[in-house]
């Protein structure tokens, strides 16, 4: 049994040091930092031969209020929630310190991807371009600004996310005890909420495939569109002339801005290696033959068309692959070897094996298909349409391998994932730790009113 859970704040830490925060901090209304007071600027700490100065531990409350932080209005709370940003800012100068001490950078390309999906995920949380500046406006920082404000921060977080991470590749597993995982476990139980039920599976997915005539037709036609495209005539233009893909055809075979997990793993795979203002070779599926031109990146995202040439299928096609799962099916009820059947019969581009899924978030077909059947119980052919391939389909043959009933998740279900939380969470603290005894740090902030 597997579970996803969010990471501690610890954890976090691995890849924005927040040790602390999700405590103190609750989302906002909206995600534009309030306009600090004007003050005379102080030294609040000192790390090593570095100074922590006052505006800049507001600076860090500001980024974080840019990220949906809320800075509380109680004094106790308040006290509270500024010596731990502070700690936090500290520790982030002191990993900061080694990192460059080591020699790692950062480049400005990374910090401005980064940024990008930032401002991305703010603007977000506003209906529209124009109330998002009025928001900035509101409190008295420019979009330039603010966009400076996020590059300084992001370049510090990726400096000590990259020394976190190079030193907890290399540190000796810290042990975790037993009372530890419980306690943790205990603390959280009634966040875990209550365990769906699960079920596992090993499937072969056997693909439609057309004749080799209608192949190689559809391969000279897409190789014909990519001459084009690189001689430089408009890629929205040859969509529309080439592209079988009805969804996105009328649109130029735009994409969007999409993320990974969205496509079938080869066009994915060329995707996301793609340089910005690219255009791909022919990418080959199992429902044609594609041709990506990648106009941005953005963070983790990608702007995109494409071009979608099909090869032609015929019923005979069809009648072929439905005939092949029959057969899959029965060989595997008489006892042939799963994992073999797959290698043999299943198409590449499709996942061969589902772990751990809530039944509730299968698909109809399979969960009317898997209704009232036991582990090891064999279930199909399926017959699925293809997304984008009107009257093309493809079977599913597959076999359970664990079936698990709801209820109230238990320690054994969870053990290894606390443990290992546990472990990265102490292994990132004894590092901080260490640092922090071979370097000089003095705190000069007493309490929150120190930094009005």
């Amino acid at each position: 049994m597997k579970l996803t859970l969010r990471p501690s704040p610890a954890a976090v830490a691995l890849l924005v040091l927040g040790l602390g925060l999700c405590v103190s901090a609750a989302p906002s209304q909206t995600a534009v930092p309030q306009q600090p007071s004007e003050l005379v600027d102080r030294i609040v700490a000192i790390v090593g031969d570095t100074v922590v100065l006052q505006s800049e531990l507001q600076e860090y409350v500001i980024a974080l209020q840019a990220r949906g932080a809320r800075v509380p209005e109680d004094p106790e709370q308040l006290n509270e929630f500024m010596q731990q940003l502070l700690t936090q800012k500290v520790d982030q100068v002191l990993l900061v310190i080694h990192a460059q001490r080591e020699g790692i950078t950062v480049s400005d390309s990374e910090v401005e991807e980064a940024v990008d999906g930032q401002l991305a995920t703010i603007r977000q949380q506003f209906d529209s371009e124009v109330e998002f500046q009025q928001a900035l406006r509101s409190r008295g920082i420019t979009s330039a600004e603010f966009r400076i404000q996020l590059s300084e921060q992001a370049r510090t977080e990726l400096l000590f996310q990259r020394y976190l991470q190079q030193k907890a590749s290399q540190a000796q597993p810290v042990p975790v005890s037993e009372d530890e995982i419980r306690a943790r476990f205990e603390a959280q139980r009634q966040a875990l909420g209550s365990k769906p039920a699960m079920v596992s599976l090993k499937q072969v997915v056997i693909s439609t495939r057309p004749s080799d005539e209608a192949a190689l037709i559809a391969r000279e036609r897409a190789e014909q569109a990519l001459s084009r495209a690189r001689a430089g005539e408009d890629f929205a233009q040859l969509a529309l002339e080439y592209s079988d893909d009805l969804a996105t055809r009328e649109r130029g075979g735009d994409l969007g801005w999409v993320e990974r997990g969205q496509f079938l793993p080869k066009f994915e795979e060329a995707l996301f290696m793609m340089r910005a203002d690219q255009i791909s070779d022919i990418v080959e599926t199992a429902i044609g033959y594609h041709i990506i031109q990648l106009e941005r990146i953005r963070a983790n995202e990608r702007l995109a068309r494409h071009i979608l040439v099909m090869p032609e299928y015929t019923d005979a096609d069809a009648d072929r692959a439905g005939q092949l799962a029959e057969e899959v099916a029965a060989a595997l009820r008489r006892g042939a070897d799963m994992d073999s059947l797959i290698t043999r019969y299943g198409d590449p581009d499709e996942r061969s094996t589902l772990t751990d899924r809530p039944r509730e978030a299968l698909p109809e077909d399979y969960r009317e298909a898997i209704e009232g059947a036991q582990e090891g119980d064999v279930i199909g052919p399926l017959r699925l349409a293809v997304p984008g391939l009107p009257g093309v389909n493809k079977w599913v043959v597959a076999e359970l391998t664990d079936v698990s009933a709801g209820g109230e998740w238990t320690l054994d279900d969870v053990r290894e994932h606390f443990r290992l939380q546990i472990q990265q969470e102490k292994t990132i603290q004894k590092i901080i730790d260490d640092l922090r005894e071979s370097t000089f740090i003095e705190v000069r902030l007493e309490s929150a009113t120190d930094t009005r």
